[in-house]
């Protein structure tokens, strides 16, 4: 019995480098090959992978289809990095406490600050693969990787969530796993 198992275990092992074999190449970029990091201020909408960032019953999700609305979120400067508050409730986004990778980002109520809902944003390194068309993008914008501050997790969409056209859920990635580009753009 203990066979079966030790040999579940390696096969498990061997499909998970078989199945996901670009997450772990480029996973985590080095700071050297940044540009400046960007200062993001004032009223934003985020998207990911051409989707925008919507809040669903206290919950973050990309949606693709122009409803619901694109979320806006005011930008708060905080100790470790940046705060994102929504615009209607004044609540902040927070990562689950528990920090399970895939575990979906949630928007706090308003006046509390609940752990985990600092995040610091950076430039993508300059051999970022991310296929974004100058076409596709505003005039004014910011590309960033967003990641929980004080971790090695980004926030991005599960690969496995794009054969639909229902919003996807925006999660706490897991280690390692190579950061997906945002779109910040600013609201006038």
């Amino acid at each position: 019995m203990r066979s079966i198992r030790t040999r579940l275990a390696v096969l498990a092992t061997i499909l998970a480098v078989a199945l996901v074999p670009g997450l772990a190449g480029s996973a985590t970029a080095t700071a050297t090959s940044r540009p400046a990091e960007p200062v993001i201020r004032g009223t934003v909408t985020l998207k990911i992978g051409g989707a925008n960032v919507v809040n669903i019953d206290g919950k973050l999700y990309a949606a693709l289809l122009p409803s619901p609305r694109p979320a806006k979120f005011d930008v708060v400067e905080a100790p470790d990095g940046i705060q994102f508050r929504y615009q209607n409730t004044g609540g902040l986004v927070y990562a689950d406490p528990s920090l399970e990778p895939f575990s979906q980002l949630s928007v706090g109520r308003p006046g509390e600050v609940p752990p985990h809902s600092t995040w610091t944003v950076a430039s993508p390194p300059a051999d970022a693969d991310e296929d974004l068309e100058a076409d596709d993008l505003p005039d004014r914008h910011w590309v960033v990787t967003i990641k929980l501050a004080g971790t090695d997790q980004y926030i991005g969409r599960h690969f496995v969530e794009n054969r639909s056209l229902l919003p996807k859920r925006v999660l706490l990635l897991p280690p390692g796993v190579r950061a997906p580009l945002f779109v910040v753009e600013p609201v006038s």
